[in-house]
């Protein structure tokens, strides 16, 4: 996979090589009612976002009758700081689920591609060409 991302001004475009895209604009140039979220909301909720896909998948796998599926998570973050203190993250699957069942749906979240790239990946290499 590559992204690939270009800005002029404050609008900034992202680009992967699946095709998909998305655009954001910063500051004063923003149009009202633009509710785009900001880089940090947006990596938050793509860790949120698949592990309700990892659930779901789960559910469906297992024949599982799993109504909505909900995620959410909360941080300490305000724009300008360099990071995320902390990540609490909750999941709930509907339905009537017994704690053997709740313990694999947790080992199953736990398997999230970007949440173990987040805890897993040592390796983060940045380069100005």
């Amino acid at each position: 996979m590559e992204i690939n991302v270009s800005n002029q001004g404050l609008n900034y475009e992202a680009k992967s090589s699946s095709g998909m895209e998305l655009s954001i604009i910063f500051g004063a140039d923003k149009p009202v009612g633009d509710r785009t979220m900001n880089p940090v909301e947006l990596f938050v909720s793509s860790i949120c976002m698949c592990i309700a896909a990892m659930l779901r998948k789960f559910c469906t796998e297992h024949e599982l009758d799993a109504g909505e599926i909900k995620v959410w998570a909360e941080t300490d973050w305000s724009p300008g700081d360099p990071m995320c203190p902390y990540l609490d993250i909750k999941a709930s699957v509907e339905g009537d689920f017994d704690e053997r069942r709740k313990a694999a749906f947790l080992k199953v979240a736990e398997t999230c591609p970007v949440k173990m790239t987040m805890a897993e990946c040592h390796d983060v290499r940045l380069e100005i060409v």
